[in-house]
């Protein structure tokens, strides 16, 4: 009896050892994804990710960017929604723009330009609006043309028109809260 408990006791802790830290119960509030790319928390929602790397709103965007490389085009602008300079990294098929929040440069909006990215649920320019309730469900907010999923803390906006999907777009709640006032 003695010989099986000590077993068990000694796969539990190789098993246990064998998990990253991100596996473990308990360490999910502030988990990094498994590439280390970036520091999306797992309360963060929905979250786009671009040759690995993944970005969510409200994540930090420094190790993003230093996973991401040099953007194709970058733009700033003193914010309106915000204290700071708004900042706008463009790279292939996609943009995102930073909010700074004391010393730091945060996630607001990650907007798709082209039909060339997706989702990681598959959804992307030109999908239809079947496509989009059958990859998220049908707990969505629509507002005329714009289907909006929230989870966490973030909002998932699809534009519709002539039942194809024309914008793409994951927005801060707060930063879009913001946009409305």
């Amino acid at each position: 009896m003695m010989i099986a408990l000590v077993l068990v006791a000694g796969v539990a802790t190789i098993l246990l050892l064998g998990r990253k830290s991100n596996d473990i119960p308990g360490n999910e509030t502030n988990a990094q994804t498994q590439t280390g790319n970036s520091t999306a928390n797992e309360d963060a929602g929905y979250v786009f990710e671009y040759k690995g790397v993944k970005i969510a709103v409200e994540a930090p965007s420094d190790a993003i960017l230093k996973a991401l490389g040099e953007p194709m085009n970058y733009f700033e602008a003193p914010s309106c929604a915000f204290e700071g300079m708004d900042k706008i990294y463009t790279y292939s098929g996609f943009e995102f723009q930073t909010y700074t929040e004391g010393d730091k440069d945060y996630i607001a909006s990650v907007r798709f330009l082209d039909d060339s990215i997706t989702t990681p649920e598959g959804i992307g320019l030109n999908a239809s609006l079947d496509d989009v309730i059958a990859a998220y469900g049908d707990n969505y907010r629509q507002s005329f043309s714009q289907y909006t999923y929230t989870k966490g803390k973030c909002n998932l906006r699809f534009i519709i028109e002539n039942n194809e999907v024309v914008s793409v777009e994951y927005v801060s709640v707060d930063f879009a809260e913001n946009e409305q006032q």
